[in-house]
C-alpha cells in the first residue's frame, strides 16, 4: 500500500521534530501556546485601526508580504537560491501590530508565512512554524508597547506626529528585542549542531541593521497607510528600491566577491600545480644526465689507470656533453619558472636532426647504443634544447622499462616528421596506456621493479606540444613498443642555418 503525501508529510514533520532538544521543544510548545492565547487576552491593550476597515487593512499587508516575495524571487531567481525575502516578513508582523489589535496577527503571519513557504523558501517545517510563533509573540509586545505610549488610535500622523513617530519606533525596538531573544533562546536550548546557521546569524550585527531597516519601513508603512491610503501606491516603489539596495544588492556583491575569490583559489592551485610540475620536471631532468655523467666519470677513471687514453677521452666527452645539457636544462627551467606562466613556452627554429638523434644514442656504450635512420638534411621546426630533453627522455624510458632502445629514425610526413623511439620490451599494458602520459602515474607491476617519478612522458610531451607537435605511442607486434614524437617541418620561409 503506498503512503498518501499527508502521512509523508507528518513523518518529515516527525523526525523534525525528533532534532529539537527536550528544552527546545519546551520553549516552541510554550511559545505556539502563548502564540495562540496572548492576541485575545491582551487584545485591549493593542492599537486599534480607527481610519480604516480591518479586514481591509489585513489585505492591504498580505497583499505587500506578497509582491514583496514576488520581487524577491524575481531579484534572486528564486527563494530556493536565496532566503532574503524571509526578512521581510517581521516588517509585515510589525506593521499589523501597529494597525490592528493583536488577534489579527494569527492571520496575517501564517499567511505572509504560508505564501512565501509555497513560492519556495526551503525551512524545516518545525522551525518555519517557531518563526512564525515568534513573530506573533513579537507583534503583541510592539502592539501593546505602542498602546502605552499612543493609546488605542493607530493614526500616528495625528497633529504633528511626534508622539506617534515615539510610538512608533518605541513598538519597533519592543519587535526586534523580543524576536532576538527567542531565536537567541532556541539557538541556545537546542542542538549546536542543530543551529550553526542561526548562532551565527545572531553574531552577525548586520542581521540586526537589516532587521532594523525593514521594522522601520514597516513603521513608515503603517503611517503612510493611516495619514492618506493612496499615498502607499507610492510608497510599494519607494519599498522596491529600498529592498534592491538593502536585501540584494548586497547580496550580488557577496556573490561576486565569492566568485573573485573561487577565481583566485583556482589560480593559486593551478600556480601550486605549475610549481610542483616545475620541481619535478628538474629532478627527472637533471636526474638523467647526471646518472651519464657520474658512469661516464667511473668509467673514465677506469681507462685512465688502463692508461687507455682514447677511450678515457671519449669517455670524458660524454661527461663534459651531459653536464653542458644540464646546464641548459637548468637555465630553461628558471628562465621559464620566472616568466611566472603556467604552460611550457617554446622558441622553436630550425634544427638539423641527425646530429642530435646521433647524440642521444651516444649517451649508450658501445654495443648498447640503438640504430639511427636519419636522412643528413632532414630538419624540423624545433627549439633544440628541447628536441634533446624529449630524445632523452623516451631513450631513457626505453632503458628504463624495455633494456635499451634498438631504433631511433625519422622521415617526413607531409607537412610533419616523425621521429620513432622503438624497443623490443614488454610493451604497455592495455590497462596502463590511457595514462600513459599523465603526470605522477606509473603502471603497478613497473613500479614495483624500477624506480621512477611518473613524470617523464608526462614532461615529454609537454615539451613536444609547446613546440606545436605531440608523443604518442603504439605497441609493434607481440613485443615492442614505439614512441612517436610528431614536430612541424620548417615552412618555406624559414632558412636552415647551420647544423644547432
Amino acid at each position: 500500500m503506498t503512503p498518501s503525501p499527508s502521512s509523508g508529510a507528518l513523518e518529515a514533520a516527525a523526525r523534525e521534530w525528533s532534532t529539537f532538544s527536550v528544552r527546545a521543544r519546551v520553549l516552541l510548545v510554550s511559545a505556539l501556546v502563548a502564540a495562540l492565547a496572548l492576541p485575545f487576552v491582551l487584545h485591549d491593550f493593542t492599537v486599534h485601526n480607527t481610519v480604516h476597515l480591518q479586514p481591509l487593512t489585513a489585505a492591504v499587508l498580505i497583499g505587500f508580504s506578497i509582491v514583496n516575495v514576488e520581487i524577491g524571487r524575481a531579484l534572486a531567481g528564486g527563494l530556493e537560491r536565496s532566503p532574503q525575502p524571509h526578512k521581510a516578513l517581521s516588517g509585515w508582523a510589525c506593521a499589523s501590530a501597529l494597525l490592528l489589535p493583536a488577534p489579527w496577527l494569527l492571520v496575517i503571519v501564517p499567511a505572509t508565512y504560508a505564501h512565501a513557504r509555497w513560492r519556495g523558501l526551503r525551512v524545516p517545517l518545525w522551525k518555519w512554524v517557531a518563526s512564525a510563533a515568534f513573530l506573533i509573540l513579537s507583534g503583541v509586545a510592539a502592539g501593546v508597547v505602542a498602546h502605552a505610549i499612543f493609546g488605542e488610535s493607530s493614526h500616528w500622523t495625528l497633529g504633528d506626529g511626534g508622539h506617534g513617530l515615539v510610538a512608533v519606533v518605541a513598538a519597533a525596538g519592543a519587535f526586534l528585542l523580543v524576536e532576538s531573544a527567542l531565536f537567541a533562546a532556541i539557538a541556545w536550548l537546542n542542538h549546536p549542531s542543530e543551529e550553526i546557521w542561526l548562532r551565527r546569524t545572531l553574531q552577525d550585527k548586520s542581521f540586526y541593521l537589516t532587521e532594523i531597516g525593514v521594522l522601520l519601513m514597516a513603521g513608515l508603512l503603517s503611517a503612510v497607510w493611516v495619514g492618506g491610503a493612496w499615498f502607499v501606491l507610492l510608497f510599494l516603489p519607494i519599498y522596491i528600491l529600498a529592498q534592491r539596495a538593502v536585501l540584494f544588492q548586497p547580496m550580488r556583491e557577496r556573490a561576486d566577491a565569492a566568485a573573485r575569490l573561487a577565481t583566485a583559489n583556482e589560480h593559486l592551485e593551478r600556480a601550486n600545480l605549475f610549481k610542483a610540475d616545475l620541481m619535478g620536471m628538474l629532478g627527472h631532468e637533471l636526474g638523467n644526465p647526471l646518472t651519464s655523467v657520474t658512469g661516464y666519470a667511473q668509467v673514465a677513471t677506469e681507462e685512465l689507470d688502463a692508461e687507455d687514453y682514447a677511450a678515457a677521452k671519449r669517455s670524458l666527452y660524454v661527461v663534459e656533453r651531459n653536464a653542458d645539457r644540464m646546464r641548459t636544462v637548468l637555465y630553461e627551467i628558471l628562465t621559464h619558472a620566472a616568466s611566472d606562466k603556467e604552460a611550457l613556452v617554446a622558441h622553436p627554429e630550425v634544427c638539423l636532426l641527425e646530429p642530435h638523434l646521433m647524440a642521444a644514442a651516444a649517451a649508450f656504450p658501445h654495443g648498447h647504443r640503438p640504430h639511427v635512420d636519419c636522412a643528413a638534411d632532414l630538419t624540423a621546426w624545433v627549439q633544440p634544447g628541447h628536441l634533446d630533453q624529449i630524445l632523452a627522455n623516451l631513450v631513457s624510458n626505453a632503458q628504463k622499462y624495455a633494456g635499451g632502445a634498438v631504433r631511433i629514425s625519422a622521415q617526413p610526413l607531409g607537412d610533419q616528421l616523425h621521429i620513432c623511439v622503438t624497443d623490443d620490451g614488454p610493451g604497455v599494458p592495455d590497462r596502463f596506456r590511457a595514462r600513459l602520459f599523465d603526470r605522477y602515474t606509473r603502471d603497478n607491476d613497473a613500479a614495483t621493479r624500477t624506480p621512477g617519478t611518473g613524470l617523464g612522458l608526462f614532461i615529454t610531451r609537454q615539451l613536444a606540444r609547446a613546440n606545436g607537435g605531440d608523443v604518442t605511442y603504439q605497441a609493434t607486434g607481440p613485443a615492442g613498443s614505439t614512441f612517436t614524437l610528431a614536430l612541424p617541418r620548417p615552412g618555406p620561409a624559414e632558412v636552415v642555418g647551420p647544423p644547432a
